[in-house]
């Protein structure tokens, strides 16, 4: 099973193939999305993604994982890509 398309990205809104809610920043996986909520772990510009954002997807199987950093890559990463890897997992961040 492979993760739901990005359908279409601009400022502040996101969608994804096959759901019908538009999102601010959400988060994908094999077979599923949702609406990722900063608040949930803390995360902000700074310091960045937290580990806990990325723990529900990694425990939903993910092959790749990529990070996005925002339209002007202002999200900074508090974890190495190196800190994420596992043994069945690729890691992506994307910087620019």
């Amino acid at each position: 099973m492979s993760s739901p398309e990005i359908a279409s990205l601009s400022w502040g809104q996101m969608k994804v193939k096959g759901c019908s809610t538009t999102y601010k920043d959400c988060k994908v996986w094999p077979g599923g999305s949702r609406t990722w909520d900063w608040r949930e772990t803390g995360t902000n510009h700074s310091p960045g993604v937290q580990p806990a954002d990325l723990e529900e997807v990694v425990k939903k199987g993910v092959k790749t994982l990529v990070i996005g950093r925002g339209m002007s890559e202002a999200l900074q990463g508090v974890i190495s890509v190196d800190e994420l890897a596992t043994e069945n997992s690729e890691v992506l961040s994307f910087t620019s």
